[in-house]
């Protein structure tokens, strides 16, 4: 990562397109092509025959899991002919920390001795957990999410413009705040770099490239979309914009939507691949049944049309690790009924969690969705970065013995390479990390910015 952060711009430019050519390659094969054609056809197939498949699905994951995976047979899961999604509640529900501590035994052994990829996720807890893959089941995932964009008019090839945690542009570094990669004909932008300050080069960028596309963290695109308003500039015209990773609040929807003169497509997914939800034109959220089973618990019982739940999913495109009843530790209301739009399955009303707060650099840049710093530190249970002053961040962490100085100098690294180097640092270690009161653990707290009498408001602290 030195010798990229100390190559000129052309050179990242190069390397980038060099590694999005590799990824091209691995993500989008025949399995992806297959998929992807199954999932056109089954459009128009009735409610009751995608329910007949999914049970299908269901049983095959529950029997494999069962009889290849070992820390399932360790607790004697025994496999189960699917009539109805109610028979899940015969089997137990499964815990983060559960995964965590079985490592490798999650893995089947169908696959154990083949090459794997391991993608490794910080998820709602903000604890590392490495998840395990090959390359059938990626294809299987960019298919589903190549259908997505498909429902939303971009097509295979389109200009795409990006928002994410990624630090392709070194901190300290001037415009240009993005790299592309011809590979995707994707520009990737920097989410490490917006502020008041930058803005105009942003717009800029995005007008010059005119995506059809933007793919972005809504805390991203939020402030851009902002500035356009403001500055009344009208040329930046993508055909949709989608986000994901946090929670896209109404006002900020608007806000964009306003921007861009498009629809926003919010979707819920993770690297866990146990779950994907996907938002239509009509503006409900479906379930993607071919991708996983989603419940909607509270406690152990499903709750009704218009309540709030905790998500517990059951993947069923990995079969090299399956995850059954698995706690996504995020919380979304179920669907009242069928949506306008004809599409058959369940649907949900509105995805609540990923309620994290911003940080916000001394120089004014808004800094999203940095639980990837935790990804290169081992030893941590549990962690949680609290702004209490304008320049000053407290790392509340829980974590094992094996925590050493080098470690915690290494989070101080990742850290800083996003703040800047005006922001004060602090590593604090806890005994344990407070819950909200409905149970979620926030891995982002702003003391500073944050409105205190609307912790729930449709706002982006420090916007």
């Amino acid at each position: 990562m030195d010798a990229y952060a100390r190559a000129p711009v052309w050179m990242q430019n190069l390397l980038i397109s060099a590694y999005g050519l590799r990824l091209r390659q691995i993500r989008y094969g025949s399995v992806g092509r297959q998929t992807l054609a199954k999932l056109r056809e089954s459009d128009g197939i009735s409610t009751a025959e995608l329910q007949r498949q999914q049970l299908q699905m269901l049983s095959r994951v529950v029997a494999g899991a069962a009889s290849d995976v070992p820390f399932y047979r360790t607790r004697k899961l025994r496999p189960i002919e699917f009539d109805s999604l109610e028979q899940l509640r015969e089997l137990p529900l499964l815990n983060k920390s559960e995964v965590q501590a079985a490592g490798r035994e999650m893995i089947s052994d169908s696959f154990r001795d083949r090459r794997l990829t391991e993608i490794h996720t910080g998820g709602t807890t903000g604890k590392p957990l490495a998840i395990y893959c090959d390359s059938v089941t990626l294809q299987r995932n960019y298919a589903f999410f190549a259908r997505f964009k498909e429902s939303a008019g971009i097509r295979d090839g389109a200009r795409v413009a990006t928002f994410a945690g990624r630090t392709l542009v070194p901190l300290g570094a001037r415009s240009p705040y993005w790299r592309r990669n011809a590979a995707a004909n994707t520009l990737l932008f920097s989410s490490y770099h917006i502020g008041p300050a930058t803005l105009p080069d942003y717009a800029r960028a995005l007008n010059k490239f005119s995506p059809e596309l933007i793919d972005s963290y809504p805390s991203s695109i939020e402030p851009i979309a902002r500035y356009v308003l403001e500055q009344r500039i009208t040329g930046i015209r993508p055909k949709a914009v989608i986000t994901s990773s946090e929670t896209l609040f109404p006002a900020v929807r608007a806000l964009v939507e306003r921007a861009f003169g498009c629809r926003v497509y919010d979707h819920y997914g993770s690297a866990e691949m146990a779950a994907l939800i996907t938002q239509c034109a009509s503006g409900s959220y479906h379930v993607e049944s071919q991708f996983g089973v989603v419940e909607l618990l509270d406690e152990d019982r499903p709750v009704g049309p218009g309540e709030r739940g905790e998500i517990v999913a059951t993947g069923l495109i990995n079969p090299v690790m399956p995850l059954i009843r698995y706690r996504m530790g995020d919380f979304a209301v179920r669907g009242s009924g069928a949506c306008r739009c004809g599409r058959p399955g369940d649907t949900i009303d509105r995805i609540d969690g990923r309620v994290d707060d911003v940080i916000v650099t001394p120089e004014g840049n808004l800094v999203g969705r940095l639980d990837p710093i935790f990804k290169s530190v081992s030893s941590l249970y549990e962690t949680r970065i609290v702004q209490d002053e304008v320049d000053h961040l407290r790392v509340e962490i829980v974590a094992s013995d094996g925590f050493t100085q080098g470690m915690e100098d290494e989070l101080k690294s990742q850290l800083r390479s996003r703040v800047g180097p005006r922001m004060r640092i602090d590593i604090v270690r806890v005994p344990s990390i407070e819950r909200t009161a409905s149970g979620k653990l926030r891995t982002t707290v702003n003391l500073v910015y944050r409105q205190p009498s609307q912790p729930n408001a449709d706002h982006i602290p420090g916007s």
